[in-house]
């Protein structure tokens, strides 16, 4: 389970239960932050960003995994690789980690995070494309 840097914001902001709402939902999950997480927390904090100096040492309690690439692209690729799940709360990353197939856990209301798997990549085919596979 892949934590995007606003993720980790959220115990701080909305007060949620980030371990325990990913273990109601996937119960021995591991939590990991992206480097690239970790180094964007960085430049949060000598912004002077309130909170960031708090969620930088949060995030020092999770395996960090490597990322190709900045930003989303990078959560992207690095859920790719790992065969991961994401936890996010931005939506426009959350829907393009649903259509490459990935699976997204995302806030529902202050205290839950919702779970919505990721599109089967071979739905993501052209019609044309998927005949030509033979797969309809």
């Amino acid at each position: 389970m892949l934590l995007d840097t606003n993720a980790l914001f959220l115990p701080f902001r909305a007060g949620l239960e980030l371990v325990a709402e990913v273990e109601r939902l996937l119960p021995g999950a591991e939590l990991v932050v992206p480097e690239t997480a970790l180094s964007e927390l960085d430049r949060l904090v000598t912004r002077g960003l309130p909170q960031a100096g708090a969620v930088r040492r949060f995030a020092t309690g999770f395996r960090t995994v490597p990322a190709r690439g900045r930003g989303d692209t990078a959560v992207l690729h690095a859920a790719a690789e790992l065969g991961a799940w994401v936890v996010t709360a931005d939506r426009l990353l959350s829907e393009r980690l649903r259509r490459a197939g990935v699976g997204v856990l995302a806030p529902r209301d202050r205290a839950r995070l919702t779970l919505t798997r990721g599109e089967p990549v071979e739905a993501l085919l052209p019609a044309a494309r998927r005949r030509a596979r033979g797969k309809g």
